[in-house]
C-alpha cells in the first residue's frame, strides 16, 4: 500500500477515454491548408549532406532583419546567405 492511500479509499478510477470516438473515420484536408511547394532555390540545388556548419555573431537587429527577409522571400536562412554572397560576388566582378 502506498503512503498516501488508505484502506478505505473512496477514490475510484476514471473510465478510459475512447479516442476513436473523438476522431472522424477519414479526415478530409481543408482547402485553405493546401501544402505549399518550395520554390526553386536561387542558388540551384544544394544537398544538405554536403553542407558544413558556419557560425558567427551578428548584432540582434541584423539577425532579426536577416530572418525577416528570409521569411518574406520564403527562403531558408542558408539560401538567403548563398544568394547574398552570389550578389556580392557579381557586384564586385568576382567569379564563383
Amino acid at each position: 500500500m502506498r503512503i498516501h492511500e488508505s484502506e478505505n479509499s473512496t477514490m475510484t478510477k476514471r473510465p478510459p477515454v475512447d479516442l476513436k470516438a473523438l476522431t472522424a473515420e477519414q479526415a478530409a484536408p481543408m482547402p485553405e491548408a493546401a501544402q505549399r511547394t518550395a520554390p526553386p532555390s536561387p542558388v540551384g540545388s544544394v544537398k544538405t549532406a554536403n553542407l558544413e556548419a558556419l557560425a558567427f555573431k551578428v548584432p540582434p537587429e541584423f539577425r532579426k532583419r536577416f530572418r525577416q527577409r528570409a521569411v518574406m522571400a520564403d527562403l531558408k536562412l542558408n539560401e538567403l546567405l548563398f544568394a547574398a554572397l552570389d550578389a556580392w560576388e557579381e557586384k564586385h566582378g568576382l567569379n564563383k
